[in-house]
């Protein structure tokens, strides 16, 4: 039980640092990356809010054909897909990011 309680505590701070480096990012960017960076932040936010809002409040599961008792609700699943897409869009914005400054250093001309 400690375990998992440590894991969960771990994922969160992973998903708040994470927004708030691109609330970080959109605030300075201009044009397209604000924009992007933007869409990151509200992925990673709302995806976070409503798997909050569904894990506070869940549905009563009803047994049926299609749905057995236990099994995850399609709307935390989604919660996790919209926030899991936000932090993967960020990572990747990252690497360009890392990428870009990295090519940077080597096309730059010595000065001596």
């Amino acid at each position: 039980m400690k375990q998992e309680v440590l894991i969960l505590i771990v994922a969160i701070v992973f998903i708040v640092i994470i927004f708030g480096t691109v609330m970080s990012l959109a605030v300075r960017a201009k044009g397209l990356k604000k924009a992007y960076w933007l869409l990151c932040s509200f992925l990673i936010g709302i995806g976070s809010l409503s798997f909050i809002y569904f894990l506070s409040f869940p549905e009563p599961s009803m047994p049926s054909n299609s749905n057995m008792a236990g099994e995850m609700p399609p709307e935390l699943g989604f919660a996790g897909f919209i926030t899991r897409t936000g932090i993967a869009a960020a990572l990747l914005g990252f690497l360009v990011m890392g990428l870009w400054r990295l090519a940077g250093l080597f096309n730059k001309p010595n000065s001596r």
